[in-house]
């Protein structure tokens, strides 16, 4: 195929394009990919006779909303790649030549873009008082695992597959990517064009639950800890193995620059000692004396469940002062964890060392995470044997002492019990992922509900991502 630019006397209008000298450049050799992990994406590539830069101005045939790729640099060979596509469209794109001195149009181009595929879930927009230009990041725990990106009214406009069960965590890096993970021990920064930025083995180490950036580019992930003791007393063996939870700290060249470890400063045979198992061993009791039989460990003794997961790290967040904090689901706490030393500051929460109103406990909380100042956020999930409840708790810690900013309450009917978050939006909004309920809910900050979203999976998080363009 082999295309002639036009000089054009405005940048861009798809109704009135005026033909005028031809321009001396020609592009050649148009090609179109669709990747096989998202149907929303082309990848458009050409070559120009001299050296130009370009970008494509497209639009959905007979609309009149028009998207611009960023231009390429001046070169004969120029690639893009449109992502945010609407499926089972016709869509129409000009190629703009832009030197210093000229600018040059193409004549009207198109292509098609595919149906979404039978693995991409469906979504029930239930309430819509709430219009925003974001995007809503969520990723599907079946198989295959896909991460996908919705808009306002539900609509999937982004999605990435994986043949494999996506682990739970991945987090958003401003401005156009994300860091994840798709085999056990390895950990990726993907941009949301599909490019792997880095890929970082972290050999012996586990990574769980959260993967987050520091302002150095450091990456911090939650791991998996393991030490030996006799539990005999208990009902164990002479040298049982523990498996509690660890901070890992990576550079961006893979190298593991820090670590830390929860048996260094706690010891779970207390715990044993003084029965003060997680409440959801309480649970688990519950259920077999209602002889439900989920699978899992839920038949488990108190030993056996102190084994296998003493701690139950879900969540860290990095502090205004660059320190980390720690939500340790089955303590029902949250600790604050000096990110050069090592020592704990802090332990917020129910048996913790920090002054606190009982009626600010919070129970299988998730999602921790620094706001802005001084501020804090938190999924209080809520538990049968105290609130049947969930809530956004906002917060301040200052010099160890607690103080509330705000208790934002869910109603009833989306009550979370496990897994979950909650992030502010625009300054003056929550998105809440109601994980069990399978529920994505918008509110403002004295709960009333403005926007909300059923969908086919349950969600372990929603990320807000806001003006990505």
């Amino acid at each position: 195929m082999r295309i002639f630019f036009f000089f054009v006397f405005t940048l861009f209008s798809c109704s009135n394009l005026k033909e005028t000298n031809k321009f001396k450049n020609e592009i050649d050799s148009i090609n179109i990919i669709t990747p096989p992990y998202n149907l929303l994406q082309k990848n458009i590539s050409f070559k120009t006779t001299s050296e130009t830069s370009t970008f494509i101005s497209y639009w959905i045939k007979n609309s009149n909303s028009v998207k611009h790729s960023d231009a390429s640099k001046r070169d004969l060979i120029h690639n893009f790649s449109l992502i945010f596509l609407r499926p089972q469209q016709e869509y129409q794109y000009l190629i703009h030549n832009s030197n210093e001195d000229s600018l040059a149009i193409s004549d009207t181009l198109s292509f098609f873009t595919d149906k979404l595929p039978e693995y991409i879930p469906n979504f029930t927009l239930e309430k819509n008082d709430f219009e925003f230009d974001g995007l809503i990041f969520l990723r599907t725990p079946s198989k295959p695992g896909v991460q996908l990106l919705i808009d306002n009214r539900g609509r999937v406009v982004w999605f990435q597959k994986s043949d494999d069960n996506l682990p739970r965590f991945y987090d958003f890096v401003p401005p156009d990517s994300y860091l994840s993970s798709y085999e056990p021990n390895i950990f990726y920064e993907i941009n949301f064009y599909g490019d792997t930025i880095y890929k970082i083995d972290t050999k012996d180490k586990s990574i769980h639950h959260e993967l987050t950036k520091d302002k150095n580019n450091n990456i911090i992930g939650l791991s998996y800890a393991y030490k030996e003791f006799d539990l005999r007393p208990y009902g164990g063996r002479p040298r049982d193995v523990i498996k509690g939870d660890g901070i890992v700290v990576y550079d961006s060249l893979g190298n593991l620059i820090w670590e830390w470890n929860i048996f260094d400063h706690e010891d779970p045979i207390p715990y044993l000692k003084d029965n003060r198992m997680t409440l959801t061993l309480r649970d688990r009791r519950k259920l077999d004396s209602l002889k439900i039989k989920p699978r899992g460990i839920f038949n488990r003794d108190d030993i056996q469940m102190t084994r296998d997961d003493w701690s139950h790290g879900n969540a860290i967040g990095i502090t205004q002062d660059n320190n980390y904090i720690v939500s340790f689901r089955n303590f029902h706490q949250l600790w604050k964890i000096d990110s050069k030393s090592g020592n704990v500051i802090w332990k917020l929460g129910l048996n913790g060392n920090v002054k606190i109103d009982s009626d600010n406990y919070f129970y299988a909380q998730h999602a921790i995470h620094h706001v802005k100042g001084d501020t804090l956020l938190l999924f209080d999930n809520g538990h049968r044997d105290f609130r049947i409840s969930s809530r956004a708790l906002m917060f301040r810690m200052i010099d160890s002492e607690f103080s509330l900013i705000k208790s934002i309450y869910l109603p009833k009917e989306l009550y979370t019990f496990k897994q979950g978050s909650v992030y502010l939006i625009e300054n003056d909004k929550l998105l809440f992922s109601c994980s069990v309920k399978r529920k994505l809910v918008i509110t403002n900050l004295e709960g009333k509900i403005l926007w909300q979203l059923a969908g086919e999976h349950a969600f372990y998080r929603a990320n807000y991502i806001d003006n990505f363009n």
